[in-house]
């Protein structure tokens, strides 16, 4: 599911195809940004940050972080240690 992007140029794609709705990365989002929903992920991308942590810690790779550009982003950036 395609989301418009927030103000900071970054958006969370979410695979609801692969999404357990698990809540690993509500769980590390320091913004608050994801919640589950009564059936599925929801994310408010308005208070995305771009930190990626939620898409390292996504067991079931359903979390992608695209730019302005439509680019996805990598994770390569993150330290694991920091989550």
């Amino acid at each position: 599911m395609k989301a418009a992007m927030n103000k900071n140029g970054f958006v969370i794609d979410i695979d609801y195809g692969r999404c357990g709705n698990c809540g690993a990365c509500v769980a590390v989002c320091p913004e608050g940004v994801l919640h589950l929903g009564t059936l599925i992920l929801v994310a408010d991308n308005n208070k995305c940050t771009g930190c990626k942590r939620c898409v390292i810690i996504c067991p079931a790779d359903a979390l992608k972080l695209m730019d302005m550009t439509g680019s996805v982003l990598t994770v390569e950036s993150v330290d694991a240690k920091d989550l």
